[in-house]
């Protein structure tokens, strides 16, 4: 990592639009070559670790776009999605795949082993908290925001607890310290945050410091917008 040279982003996008153009053509041929051998159409399934673009493959968004763009103007090709693919064609073999996974081995160690067991119960804990919070939710009439969004806010901090990214971290000790900080700040915060919903449902009043803490986290791990948390009831 040492050795790499500084990223330059105009230098990046500016070879966005040949390696766009030879993975099209790629594309393009390896089509041609299987209908030419079957005298089938074919396709690809094409899919993408999101994950990394950003860290490791800044550009990358940029790039699928200039494909995307390629292929849609080419008349021998057609963009589809899974769905609509196996409208139009329907399978006729079916196929078996064992259960596995990328992580080391195929399988799930990496993201439980004996390093990371105690990440798993806290998990499995919350998950159960939160459930009896959507299930209080659903029995309420109307009204109540203040509770309604330190639900919202509960869920937001277990969607965060959840992320598989914090059992790699400390598997591979890339970043375990960070990790293992991260996972037990969303712990204590999804806690602090049920516990606060729990007295707004006896009718009790919230003390300024949970308000001013709730804030804090609404400002600090604002995602997901439309976090609803009758998601966790039982269907």
């Amino acid at each position: 990592l040492g050795l790499k040279q500084l990223y330059i982003r105009k230098n990046a996008m500016e070879r966005i639009s040949s390696h766009a153009a030879h993975y099209s053509g790629l594309i393009k041929t390896v089509l041609r070559e299987h209908r030419d051998k079957t005298g089938k159409t074919g396709g690809i399934t094409a899919p993408y670790d999101a994950e990394l673009f950003g860290h490791w493959w800044f550009e990358g968004t940029d790039f699928l776009k200039a494909v995307l763009r390629n292929l849609a103007s080419d008349p021998e090709v057609t963009l589809a999605h899974g769905s609509g693919d196996l409208e139009a064609a329907e399978p006729a073999t079916v196929v078996t795949l064992p259960e596995g996974s990328w992580g080391q081995g195929e399988h799930h160690y990496i993201w439980l082993n004996r390093e990371t067991e105690w990440t798993w119960k806290h998990i499995y804990d919350d998950e159960i908290r939160m459930k009896r919070i959507a299930a209080g939710l659903k029995a309420l009439s109307s009204g109540q925001p203040l509770l309604k969004r330190a639900a919202a806010q509960a869920m937001r901090e277990l969607l965060l607890l959840q992320a598989s990214d914090w059992q790699f971290l400390i598997s591979t000790v890339s970043a375990r310290d960070y990790a293992e900080l991260r996972f037990s700040e969303h712990h204590q915060d999804f806690n602090r945050l049920a516990q606060l919903t729990e007295i707004l449902f006896e009718g009790e009043e919230a003390v300024p410091g949970e308000i001013e803490f709730l804030e804090n986290c609404e400002e600090r791990d604002g995602l997901f917008p439309d976090a609803d948390p009758s998601l966790y009831l039982d269907r």
